[in-house]
C-alpha cells in the first residue's frame, strides 16, 4: 500500500519531466504553420538603372530618311547642334565665346600650319576659366572660328540648350532627346555623336549629375 501510495506521488513529477523531453504531436494547424512560406513582399528597390542606348532607334531614323533630302529638318537640327553646340549664332566668333562664358576668362593665342598647305599660317585661340578650356580653330584661308575642343569643369559656361555642369542626369538625357543624335550611355559617361562620328560631346556624371563637359569638334 506504501509502495502504491508513493508511486502516485511520484506520477505528476514523472509525467510533468517527460512533457519537457517528448515532442508534441503536429497538428493540422502546426504542420500548417510550419510548411507555410512567407508571401512575397514588394521586391525592394536595388538601385539598377540600365544605360541609356538609342544607337537602334537613330540607326533606323537615318536609314528611313537616306533617299530623301539633305536638308531634313530633324537631321539638320542635329548637325547644327553638334557642329556648335554652345552658341546660337550661325557663324560665331571670339567675342561670342568670351561673351558667353559668365567668369573671367583668359585668351591664349598661337599659330600653327595648315595641315593641308603648309604656306598658310593658321591661329589657335584658347579660352582659359575655371579649370575649364575652350579651343577654337581660325584657318587663314577661310577666316572662320570652329570649335575643335572644349573641357568645361565649370557652370560658367553652358550649351545653347541649357545644359551645364550641375545638371541631373534627367535633364540631360530629356535635352539630348531634343535632337536626332547617337547617345550611349556607359560607366557615367554620356557620349555623344552624329551620324558620321566627326564630332563627340562627352558628359561626365557624378552622383547622378554632370561634373564635365567634353567636346570634339571636326576642323578641316
Amino acid at each position: 500500500m506504501r509502495r502504491l501510495i508513493l508511486f502516485l506521488c511520484l506520477l505528476p513529477i514523472w509525467a510533468h519531466g517527460d512533457c519537457q523531453t517528448i515532442q508534441r504531436t503536429d497538428t493540422p494547424r502546426r504542420v500548417a504553420t510550419l510548411g507555410a512560406k512567407p508571401k512575397p513582399g514588394t521586391p525592394k528597390s536595388t538601385g539598377f538603372r540600365p544605360n541609356y542606348d538609342n544607337s537602334v532607334s537613330m540607326k533606323a531614323f537615318y536609314d528611313r530618311i537616306e533617299q530623301l533630302p539633305e536638308d531634313h529638318p530633324e537631321a539638320l537640327k542635329a548637325s547644327e547642334f553638334i557642329s556648335n553646340p554652345f552658341l546660337l549664332v550661325a557663324e560665331p566668333m571670339l567675342q561670342h565665346y568670351t561673351a558667353q562664358v559668365k567668369t573671367k576668362c583668359a585668351v591664349v593665342k598661337d599659330t600653327v600650319a595648315n595641315f593641308h598647305d603648309t604656306s598658310y599660317i593658321d591661329t589657335l585661340f584658347q579660352l582659359h576659366f575655371d579649370s575649364s578650356t575652350v579651343e577654337l580653330y581660325y584657318p587663314l584661308y577661310t577666316k572662320r572660328f570652329l570649335l575643335s575642343y572644349a573641357d568645361i569643369k565649370s557652370p560658367n559656361l553652358a550649351l545653347k540648350n541649357g545644359i551645364k555642369v550641375g545638371c541631373t542626369r534627367q535633364e540631360l538625357l530629356q535635352k539630348l532627346q531634343e535632337y536626332k543624335l547617337f547617345i550611349k550611355e556607359q560607366k557615367n559617361v554620356v557620349e555623344v555623336c552624329d551620324l558620321e562620328q566627326n564630332s563627340w560631346l562627352r558628359f561626365h556624371l557624378t552622383k547622378g549629375k554632370v561634373s564635365s563637359i567634353q567636346y570634339e569638334g571636326y576642323v578641316d
